[in-house]
């Protein structure tokens, strides 16, 4: 009965603890744009707070008495649920001008703070109580962290499968509201039992009392190190595929529940996978790993995100797998834990703090993956290991740091591997290979020399390191010209196709393209063809009207559309893609635009906002600089002054503001869910002119936004249209032009259909899988294209 009672509110507590991360997340995403740097930022919060809560279950039983300490417990759960149900402080603006962190931050410990804290404690804390008064036997309690990992599992699974599918975010914190009142009225018979059956002498022991033997340093830091690789691991590759898919719960919740579920195989009773074997698997992996980051994951995205998930597990299970294997006996358990939860705070640290400010591009992932080579048991067979015995022996006299020394602990595997990647580097600068030869020479040898090595742990890491690092620079089919990394992901401006065109890239996206031969007046690519739906639109209807605008700025190719007389109102929430979109050294599109052009910085949602409120009011301001709260940098274009009055007559009627509103913005390689609900479109059209078009650009690899357009159109009773632009591949290579997909809409159904009636590949959107989205409830699982 008591392992039962235990066991259930685990597994209740870690079930909470877990379905809130991606719900809260889920909660701040739309006001940062959908970065996977919100995730990151969110788990290391969650990481920090587990600590505190771990060191509260540690440190507080000898400190109070676990008496004590127990009933001040149960007197924290009884105040949060008077906190409850949780809710973010809506009128804290986000910063447009400065790094979001410390807002979203600040909102995490307002809204969940003290809830997570509590919660974080009842693993340890569950079992320290279990093991107070059960058995002998010191590995009983074991089982418990198992059925703990189990509960968060779960969360994490039905989360986007259940609750993100069929509740919205009102019912979903209802629900949690809910589940924590259970899980207090459960703590209270687990307190229970442990008053009822533990010794008075474990129940009054307080600092004075040793409650049992520290840790050495060097066992606790082995700790550390052992949990910081995974946690860092996690973060990386939720950056890498959330960068190329797309930032949504699944994409965080998958990795977040492969890592729990190392945890669950590694502390079970039984052994499911024998540790031994995943030491010779991981290495194999790794080595593919340099390889695979090159690939677009455009074209195989299942097998290539299953491949870094895959990876991610095994490295994960190994490094556990050592943490399992070496773990202290029950009376140090909460100090093992916290170990473990330092860990984990170090390696979500160093993805979301330090990597951002130390790497210009997402190094912490190889960094990561060459690190957990490093900690490898060894298995160097017994002949190896004599001579290197008898070679220490040999030096003993010598100092530690004499190059002999040096050149045991690496060999010459490593520097083989250094050479060769050395002369790849040669040959392929120098004389134009092929890729498949490209690859064999700067990928496949090294990689089999590294293979040669892999007995010895600390000399394969040194030569994978140099694989892993150098490989991906020799391969890259890119001219990187210059590289920026932010909040809101890396930017990159490279080469393509012989030098003839320049790119910007956000992981594998592409999110505009210019020629190198036109540095004025440069013709609208990629997306933004002339020939391709964009092209359409302004020949049809924009070229005409006098306010447009444009969430999503790119490198501003829109512009390329802006004639004189007109004004193109460019959204954009990262301030380095405004910086590089202005920087003529790179893209000319906003410096050659004919018409007036204005960035204004911020979440397009809540600037758009702010100038429907002014239009309600019917507020005439001098200039667009003062019509909303945010730094807005306008471009004079043609001795156009930048204070150009606004008072129009949609404005002064306080009906619409825009005749043409284009919604291009990306997060990743999909549009912010937030920017496609059933409210945000109901704010574009409030902005829109009554025969005015609302312009959807929705490309993607991995989801069909069709059926959301087809929702979107029957819920507001709109014409609408799509086209799917697919050009050949001799015309994306001689024209510069990518295949896309637009959705246009309007109240005005003779306007669309225009479009319809030309033969120009426009056609009803179906509505045979209409969905609509909603900001409490928007699911990607129904439209993702698997």
């Amino acid at each position: 009965m008591r392992a039962i009672v235990f066991s259930l509110t685990l597994l209740v507590s870690s079930f909470l603890l877990f379905l809130v991360q991606p719900m809260i997340g889920r909660m701040l995403l739309p006001s940062l744009g959908g970065t996977p740097a919100v995730w990151n930022a969110c788990v290391l919060f969650f990481q920090a707070i587990l600590l505190g809560g771990y060191a509260w279950a540690h440190y507080g039983p000898p400190k109070l008495g676990m008496r004590n300490h127990l009933l001040v417990h149960l007197s924290l759960l009884a105040i949060v649920c008077f906190l409850l149900p949780m809710q973010l402080v809506e009128d804290w603006a986000v910063p447009v001008d400065s790094n979001p962190l410390g807002w979203l931050i600040g909102q995490l410990v307002v809204c969940v703070g003290l809830p997570f804290f509590v919660i974080s404690s009842s693993a340890p804390l569950l079992q320290r109580w279990f093991g107070s008064i059960g058995k002998e036997d010191e590995s009983e309690p074991w089982f418990l962290y198992a059925i703990s990992n189990t509960g968060s599992l779960v969360a994490l699974i039905s989360y986007p499968f259940l609750f993100e599918r069929y509740m919205g975010l009102t019912n979903q914190g209802w629900f949690w509201t809910g589940g924590f009142m259970l899980l207090a009225i459960m703590f209270v018979f687990c307190a229970h039992m442990t008053l009822k059956r533990a010794p008075q002498e474990i129940l009054a022991r307080s600092l004075t009392k040793e409650y049992s033997k520290p840790l050495s340093w060097h066992k606790r830091f082995k700790y550390i190190i052992l949990a910081a690789i995974p946690s860092s691991l996690m973060l990386g590759v939720t950056t890498v595929v959330s960068t190329d898919v797309g930032s949504f719960p699944l994409m965080w919740s998958i990795p977040l529940a492969l890592y729990l579920l190392t945890f669950v195989f590694v502390f079970a009773k039984r052994t499911l996978i024998p540790h031994r074997w995943l030491t010779y698997v991981m290495p194999l992996l790794l080595l593919l790993m340099p390889l695979i980051s090159l690939i677009d994951a455009g074209q195989n995205p299942i097998h290539l995100i299953s491949v870094h998930f895959g990876v991610f597990f095994v490295v994960a299970m190994v490094c556990h797998g050592e943490l399992s294997r070496l773990r202290p006996s029950v009376s140090q358990l909460t100090e093992f834990y916290l170990m473990m939860s330092i860990g984990g705070v170090v390696g979500g640290a160093f993805n979301a703090l330090f990597a951002p400010i130390m790497f210009n591009g997402i190094l912490e992932y190889p960094l990561m993956l060459i690190a957990a080579c490093w900690v490898l048991p060894n298995r160097v067979n017994a002949k190896t290991v004599d001579a290197e015995k008898t070679i220490s022996n040999a030096s003993e006299t010598s100092s530690s740091f004499s190059l002999r020394n040096i050149w045991n602990q690496i060999g010459i595997g490593p520097v083989l591997v250094a050479a060769c990647l050395a002369i790849a580097w040669l040959v392929i600068n120098s004389v134009e290979l092929p890729t498949l030869a490209r690859i064999a020479v700067g990928y496949g040898i090294p990689a089999i020399i590294c293979y040669t090595i892999i007995e010895s742990p600390k000399r394969f890491a040194i030569g994978y390191a140099c694989l892993a690092l150098a490989c991906p620079g020799l391969m890259n089919i890119r001219d990187v010209i210059t590289k920026e990394r932010g909040f809101f992901g890396v930017n990159e401006v490279a080469l393509i196709g012989d030098g003839e065109y320049r790119i910007l890239v956000n992981g594998q996206t592409v999110h505009g393209k210019q020629r190198t031969s036109q540095s004025a007046n440069p013709e609208p690519l990629s997306y933004y063809h002339k020939d391709g739906p964009i092209g359409d639109v302004f020949e049809f209807y924009g070229s005409s009207q006098k306010q447009v605008a444009a969430v999503g700025l790119g490198v501003g190719s829109l512009a390329a559309y802006c004639h004189e007389g007109q004004t193109f109102d460019f959204f954009e929430i990262d301030p380095v893609v405004c910086k590089i979109a202005q920087d003529e050294r790179y893209f000319n599109y906003l410096s050659s635009a004919e018409g007036q052009v204005n960035l204004i910085l911020g979440d397009a949602r809540i600037q758009l906002d702010a100038i429907r409120e002014r239009c309600r009011e019917k507020v005439k301001p001098d200039s667009r600089s003062n019509l909303t709260p945010v730094s807005l940098s306008s471009i004079e274009r043609n001795e156009t002054p930048a204070t150009q009055s606004m008072t129009t007559s949609a404005v002064d009627d306080g009906d619409s503001y825009y005749d043409l509103m284009v919604m291009d913005a990306f997060g990743s390689d999909a549009v912010p869910l937030h920017l496609m609900t059933a409210e945000a479109v109901e704010l574009y059209l409030d902005l829109l002119d009554d025969d005015g078009l609302l312009v959807f650009h929705v490309s993607s690899k991995f989801i069909d936004f069709a059926p959301i357009g087809a929702g979107i159109t029957e819920h507001f009773g709109l014409a609408s249209a799509i086209k799917v632009d697919l050009p050949s591949k001799e015309i994306q290579e001689s024209d510069g032009r990518n295949p896309c997909i637009y959705m246009v809409m309007s109240r005005d159904e003779s306007l669309v259909q225009k479009f319809l009636s030309s033969d120009r590949g426009w056609r009803k959107i179906d509505s045979s899988k209409k969905r609509i989205w909603t900001d409490e409830h928007a699911n990607v699982l129904d439209v993702m294209k698997w």
